[in-house]
Order: structure tokens, then C-alpha cells, then sequence
């Protein structure tokens, strides 16, 4: 049951892979069943215009910091709205699956947690305001359902960019030089419990393109050493991309992460344990020229023995 979300990823990145819009939202959250249990909220969005009357979204919500939950996740939302003007309001409504990741607590306290994973329902409603140019202004009344903890409303403001459909030729330039990209990556990682602790991750990344929106890669991977504990494994992903300018790539990654995580290096016979957890990603490319890259991805390790967490990492690699 805990991977069934297997399969919303899968329409998150084929969503990705044609997106027309690209939206980035926060605000405020409060908690269902406590009107006094409020936080932030902050929401990541991408678009596919299927007609003039129908839409199809992937999303990334983060519902914030109320009391003992810190929980986030990935939804998918079939959009029903109004034709979009070359300048002046649109309106929709949205609902689908929301699969979340929620640090929380099972004795009452922040000193102890666990990490829990499962199924709800997102249902939105939105107002844009479209200007001139590619950009829209945006309100979103967002809401959680059917979670067993607490369900959520959320109220939400910002600004989006209409992706448009990229040439043949921008989709190819990405790729041009080389099927082959080696990447060194460095980045911290946060474990995904209520203190939050850091450490700072390293790894080298091996990237194939197979045609100009899909590449596979493999990436050997250190998340650090946090208190006593360490971990490190390899990663296989395949990769979906969507061109955003001439240069500028977004990417969504999904797949499995081999790895080898050590709870207590400070006794002897506290053995490292083999895990094997899905992984997904969400990152961003630049092309500086025909040979080198930099690139900015966010992974979230996704565990069944509460150890999730989210590794963040910048890299410089050549094309070849």
C-alpha cells in the first residue's frame, strides 16, 4: 500500500513533459479540525492545456509547520476553466489525488517521530489575471482531504509564466552536443525529522539522453554525517524534460535508491543496513555553451524505516 504512489509520479512527469504553465505560490494554511492551528503554505505547479475548457496539473504543496506535523507531498488535479484572454481574469476548478510525506509524532512530543506516508484528495479553486506579456497573477483557495492526521485549507498568492510550445530546434539545441553529461554534485541534505538536521552531501552523476525531453541517469551518492548516523548508495532516475528558454531546462526524475545507512557510528556492532527506497527529483538545467552544465536539483528519499529526507545539489558538469 505505502507504494502505490508509484504511479502518481508517472503523471506528474508526463504533465512535465508538456507543460504550458509554470507557477510558484505561498501563503497561509490552517488546520481543519483547529481554526487556531495556522502556518505558511507554499505551492509548485506545472500545467497542460488538454482543450480551451480542460487542464491537467502536477503540483508540489508544502502544507507548513503546524503543531507536531511537518508535511508535504506531490497531487495531480484535472482542471475545469474558463478560455484563457490575451489580457484579463480566468477562472477554474480543480480535483485530484494528493499522495503526502508527513513528519509527525507518535508519543506527543517533538522528541520523538516517525515518518508517514499515504493518500488524500487536493481540490483547488483558482482566479488569474493575465497580462500583456507571459505572466499571470494568481489567487488559489487550495484544500487537503481524507488524511488520517488533519485535512487543510490553504489560501494562496503569486505569479505564474505561460511556457507556450518550445520549436523543434530550442528542444534539440538542449541536446545537441553530446548524449552524455558527467556532473560532480554538492548540496546539503535534511533529514526529514522535527529538528531538521544538516549535513552536507557530495555525489557524481552520470546522465544519457535518450531523445530531447527524456534522459536516464545513475548518481553515487553521500548524503553526509548527521549526529551519529551516515548514509550513502546510488541512485537510478529516468528524467523527463521540458524546455524553458534556449539555455534553461526544467526536469522532473523519478526511480530507485540502492543504499547502505549506518544509524550509530559510534557502536562497533551497530552494522550498516541495506535499503533500497524510491527517489524522486525536481531540477532545474543551464547550458553555459556547446560543453558545460550547471545544474540545481531537489531529491526526496523516500523510506519505510523513518529516515526520509531531502537532498539538495548544485552542479558543474561537461557534455560529451
Amino acid at each position: 500500500m505505502r507504494y502505490k504512489f508509484l504511479a502518481l509520479p508517472l503523471v506528474f512527469v508526463s504533465c512535465l513533459a508538456q507543460a504550458q504553465d509554470a507557477s510558484l505560490l505561498a501563503g497561509a494554511m490552517r488546520v481543519d479540525q483547529n481554526e487556531d492551528d495556522t502556518s505558511f503554505a507554499v505551492a509548485l505547479g506545472y500545467t497542460h492545456h488538454i482543450n480551451k475548457y480542460l487542464s491537467v496539473s502536477a503540483d508540489y504543496l508544502n502544507e507548513g509547520h503546524p503543531k507536531l506535523h511537518h508535511r508535504d507531498g506531490l497531487g495531480a488535479q484535472l482542471w475545469l476553466r474558463t478560455p484563457v484572454p490575451e489580457r484579463g481574469w480566468s477562472f477554474a476548478a480543480g480535483f485530484g489525488p494528493y499522495y503526502y510525506f508527513d513528519t509527525t509524532t507518535g508519543n506527543g512530543s517533538f522528541t520523538d517521530y516517525r515518518n508517514e506516508h499515504g493518500w488524500g484528495q487536493l481540490m483547488s479553486l483558482s482566479a488569474k489575471y493575465h497580462l500583456a506579456s507571459n505572466v499571470y497573477l494568481e489567487t488559489r483557495l487550495a484544500h487537503t482531504h481524507g488524511i488520517t492526521s488533519h485535512d487543510t485549507t490553504m489560501l494562496l498568492f503569486g505569479a505564474g509564466y505561460e511556457l507556450g510550445s518550445q520549436p523543434r530546434a530550442i528542444r534539440l539545441q538542449n541536446a545537441e552536443k553530446g548524449d552524455n553529461t558527467l556532473m560532480l554534485l554538492a548540496g546539503r541534505s535534511i533529514v526529514n525529522s522535527f529538528k531538521s538536521e544538516t549535513a552536507t552531501s557530495y555525489g557524481v552523476e552520470y546522465r544519457r539522453t535518450v531523445n530531447p525531453n527524456v534522459e536516464w541517469s545513475v548518481i553515487l551518492m553521500s548524503e553526509g554525517k548527521v549526529d551519529a548516523a551516515e548514509r550513502k548508495g546510488v541512485s537510478g532516475q529516468v528524467w523527463l524534460l521540458r524546455p524553458f528558454t534556449e539555455r534553461t531546462v526544467l526536469e522532473m526524475g523519478f526511480g530507485a535508491y540502492a543504499m547502505r545507512d549506518q544509524l550509530d557510528r559510534t557502536d562497533a556492532n551497530d552494522e550498516r543496513e541495506s535499503h533500497v527506497a524510491p527517489i524522486a527529483s525536481i531540477g532545474m538545467r543551464y547550458r553555459i555553451n556547446d560543453t558545460w552544465r550547471a545544474q540545481l536539483t531537489w531529491s526526496r528519499v523516500i523510506t519505510n524505516y523513518e529516515r526520509d529526507s531531502d537532498v539538495f545539489m548544485l552542479g558543474a558538469g561537461v557534455a560529451f
